[in-house]
């Protein structure tokens, strides 16, 4: 007996009556749900995702070595309870001047943490977020594409916040919620520009990092149209860039503030922003996590055309994509020569909520968790978002998942276990 139809013979009957099973909701006792990593310094992703879990019936507890030993080892063999990861494999690495290395004691815990998915009853769920590890080159990103492929292999359920990538990880669809419509978030007012008929604004948000190909973004970005960088940045890089922009002679036009950004801090250039930035390359994340912070505020998004991006815009008239860090110039004229036209385009708030809202995530990620509780997983691999065809458009390796990539996170609040047992930083 395989260790599926292990699980499969204690798995409670379906139930309509909420997550856990009758019995044990008469019990008093919710589902479990162990999470690695429970806190994220650099976004609020982690707390959004525990807060929807918590709202949808579920205790949210952190899954690290210290909760283990403090007593939580229990729940590793528990019917009712979930192991949800999240960029597992950061923990095999580490940055080291400018890239990433392996860590020899990060890939002692990678493989303590694959040991505890083969021998836990509970059912195991990976967010497949990235291809690779961002920014590591050669072996280095191999090794990290073959370990996320070890955990794909060894959790039950795989899940993707971009569609068109669902057949290829053999995933779930869930949306990725947007940072605004969380509860208790309340996004400041539009910033009134002194001239709102005159020339757009360009802002590219977020850590400072290669993988975003800042530095070939700047080696053609024309330099009649302002662009507001900013973000926490590595020294190196920033020289590199500061180069490129002394060598074109954009001082006038580019600007690069480089600092870590708070959440107050990024949402004032958020509402500020006439047109976000998204250059991220395609062989490293699914998604980016700015554009969950952008739609429906933002009046327009000019996107690297990676598959995701190419999906939002057949979904939302206010994308605007390039092929090629070559086509980007005219891509940004056309933005620019057309405003303030091109601001009557902006998706709606609602329209935003409909994809990605707090509501909708909720509905598809009780369904999904009930699923797997349940034993009920679909593998199939082939459901995208409810009536829409994902799109492929692979290039080999693509892209990664979002979050923003600089935010501080929230207290989730309400039912979420706290705890102090902090995980590494998702590098992002």
């Amino acid at each position: 007996m395989n260790r599926r139809e292990e699980r499969e013979k204690t798995v409670d009957a379906p139930r309509s009556d909420g997550p856990g099973g009758g019995t044990d909701r008469a019990r008093g006792r919710r589902p479990r749900v162990l999470i690695s990593p429970f806190t994220n310094t650099t976004n609020a992703y982690i707390e959004m995702q525990k807060a929807l879990l918590a709202e949808i019936g579920y205790d949210v507890r952190p899954l690290s070595v210290r909760s283990l030993l403090l007593g939580e080892f229990a729940s590793l063999f528990r019917r009712d309870s979930v192991l949800v990861f999240h960029w597992l494999e950061l923990r095999a690495f580490a940055r080291r001047q400018g890239g990433v290395v392996l860590s020899p004691k990060g890939c002692l815990v990678f493989a303590f943490y694959c040991l505890l998915i083969g021998l836990a009853r509970a059912r195991a769920i990976y967010f497949v977020h990235d291809h690779a590890v961002h920014d590591a080159t050669g072996r280095v990103r191999r090794v990290s594409a073959g370990m996320m492929a070890v955990v794909r292999a060894l959790v039950d359920c795989r899940v993707v916040h971009a569609p068109g990538f669902a057949a290829r990880y053999r995933a779930r669809y869930l949306p990725h919620p947007l940072y605004w419509d969380a509860p208790g978030h309340v996004p400041p007012l539009a910033a009134r520009r002194d001239n709102p008929d005159g020339p757009p604004t360009f802002a590219l948000l977020g850590t400072i990092r290669p993988y975003k190909q800042i530095r070939e973004l700047l080696e053609v970005w024309p330099g009649e149209c302002r662009l507001d960088i900013a973000g926490d940045a590595e020294p190196s890089y920033l020289r590199a860039l500061g180069e490129v922009v002394r060598r074109r002679a954009l001082v006038g036009a580019v600007t690069i503030e480089p600092g870590f950004l708070a959440d107050d801090a990024f949402e004032r250039r958020i509402a500020a922003a006439d047109v976000l930035v998204l250059p991220h390359a395609a062989d490293s994340m699914l998604v980016s996590g700015a554009f969950f912070e952008a739609i429906g505020r933002v009046p327009m998004l000019v996107a690297f055309a990676t598959p995701f991006m190419r999906w939002a815009a057949g979904q939302f008239g206010n994308v605007r994509l390039f092929d090629s860090m070559d086509a980007l110039p005219s891509c940004v004229r056309a933005v620019a020569l057309g405003w303030p036209a091109c601001r009557g385009a902006a998706a709606s708030p609602e329209a935003a909520r409909e994809a990605f809202g707090w509501q909708a995530c909720r509905e598809r990620y009780r369904r999904l968790f009930d699923e797997v509780l349940a034993g009920r997983i679909d593998e199939s691999g082939a459901e995208g978002a409810e009536g829409e065809v994902g799109e492929s458009g692979e290039s080999g390796e693509s892209g990664e998942a979002g979050e923003p990539d600089r935010r501080a996170g929230k207290s989730a609040g309400g039912s979420v276990a706290q705890s102090g047992a902090a995980a590494k930083p998702a590098i992002r």
